[in-house]
């Protein structure tokens, strides 16, 4: 691999690169910076590697903002990542021989007597997630009311009220 950072983590930091042009920065301290698009306001500090979109936090990754502000402060955003994103890591984890099991060696009683059985699933307090993410045109269709169907007070049909009434 001929990046510090693996593949993968290279796509995601460069995809965040060109909506990070768009973003507005201004300083706010030595170690905090306010980032700004159009209606949205984030606080990014670099120090503690936070912003308060938590994307920063969670994935240990520089999200939009962060990287906003790291090209504002000329700060490399991969010195911003988390050091299990880094190449060196991935290789060290794979450096040592990882040995199979000895089959020569018994297993002892105690632990081939145990029964092994799944957890017990628990349900979370909580309202369940819909199976997915519905479309904006979906919302749109639920949302508009069906044109409602007159009938007429006369003859009772569909299609024309009492003063149009034919019969």
């Amino acid at each position: 691999m001929p990046t510090s950072l693996t593949r993968g983590v290279e796509k995601i930091l460069q995809s965040g690169v060109e909506y990070a042009k768009l973003l507005t920065v201004q300083d706010i301290d030595a170690n905090q910076v306010q980032v700004t698009s159009g209606s949205s306001l984030h606080v990014v500090n670099l120090k503690y590697r936070r912003c308060t979109c938590r994307r920063f936090d969670l994935e240990k990754l520089p999200c939009a903002h962060a990287t906003a502000a790291c090209e504002k402060r000329k700060i490399s955003r991969i010195r911003m990542c988390h050091p299990y994103f880094r190449r060196s890591y991935l290789c060290d984890s794979y450096a040592t021989a990882i040995m199979p099991r000895d089959f020569g060696t018994p297993v002892p009683e105690q632990v081939a007597s145990k029964v092994a059985l799944p957890p017990i699933p628990k349900n979370k307090p909580r309202r369940p997630n819909n199976s997915r993410m519905k479309s904006t045109l979906e919302i749109a269709m639920k949302r508009k009311k069906p044109r409602k169907q007159y009938t007429c007070g006369n003859c009772n049909q569909v299609g024309h009220n009492r003063k149009t009434c034919n019969n």
